[in-house]
């Protein structure tokens, strides 16, 4: 992509996925025009790509680099955070982070970048010892996600926020789970099916959709809990990353590839969403 089509721009929001096969060309562009830069993906494995590819780039252009500004990664970085300030200053044992999303329906565009990284989904990294490691066994099998009285079964999945986390949060470990459902549901996904699905969910499915982020941090302090809950996925998306590219052009955030939570207040964002239905709290665990 060229530069001259960004030049003038303050800030690019790039939502044309997957992310591993056409997002660097974007973010390339973008440092050069010196704009800033924003995505909503959610493949962690270009996440953590861009952190380690472009981190000098952006900060000698001057131009911050926040990839992940969506419904999951985002929000599950923001609550990681601030679960973890409570439980140890910032300094904990371990942080498990638990996404469910319920209904909602999914377009083909995110059929085909879950397919696209269907491999590294359930065999990515997660965070241990001082580093990024794919043989990290799964520490967690059950999480009461919020509403529920009894605990419910997940899985390891490759999470988008386990290549942000580590880097504003001081953990031995890092780990990302996910409905046991969903990781069967990824497992079973054909190029047939994925072309089956609507171009865009019906408003009738996004309206019945409902998501879920649970992350629970332990520390000197004990254990703490932050929850955060909204309605439908893709509206929420929208929001996150309109909202981002408009505080991030007003923020005094240094130059760079950062983290949601190194780019924002946490608090200060999950707060100003609730217009929009996104509700959070962070508490000892129930």
């Amino acid at each position: 992509m060229a530069a001259a089509a960004l030049r003038g721009c303050a800030a690019v929001v790039n939502c044309a996925g997957p992310f591993l096969r056409l997002g660097a060309p974007v973010v390339r562009a973008a440092i050069a025009a010196g704009a800033d830069y924003l995505d909503i993906s959610g493949e962690q494995p270009y996440i953590k790509r861009i952190f380690d590819d472009f981190a000098v780039a952006a900060e000698r252009a001057g131009v911050r680099v926040v990839p992940m500004v969506n419904d999951g990664g985002f929000l599950a970085d923001l609550i990681a955070g601030l679960a973890a300030a409570g439980a140890g200053d910032g300094e904990v044992e371990d942080v498990v982070i638990a996404h469910r999303a319920v209904g909602g329906g999914m377009s083909r565009g995110s059929g085909r970048s879950a397919l696209a990284n269907r491999d590294v989904f359930t065999s990515g990294l997660a965070y241990g010892d001082g580093e990024w490691r794919a043989d990290v066994p799964a520490a967690r099998t059950e999480v009461v996600f919020p509403g529920d009285a009894e605990p419910s079964p997940v899985a390891r999945l490759t999470m988008p926020e386990i290549a942000t986390v580590p880097r504003h949060v001081r953990a031995r470990r890092v780990e990302g789970v996910t409905d046991a459902a969903l990781v069967a549901w990824i497992a079973a996904l054909t190029p047939d099916l994925v072309e089956g699905l609507p171009e865009r969910p019906s408003d009738e499915s996004r309206r019945g959709g409902r998501l879920a982020l649970v992350a629970e941090a332990t520390g000197k302090h004990g254990r703490v809990r932050g929850v955060v809950e909204g309605g439908d996925t893709y509206a929420v998306t929208a929001v996150v990353a309109a909202e981002a590219a408009r505080r991030l052009a007003g923020s005094g955030a240094a130059p760079g590839v950062l983290a949601p939570s190194q780019a924002f207040d946490a608090a200060a964002f999950l707060d100003g969403l609730r217009p929009y239905g996104v509700r959070w709290s962070v508490g000892e665990p129930g």
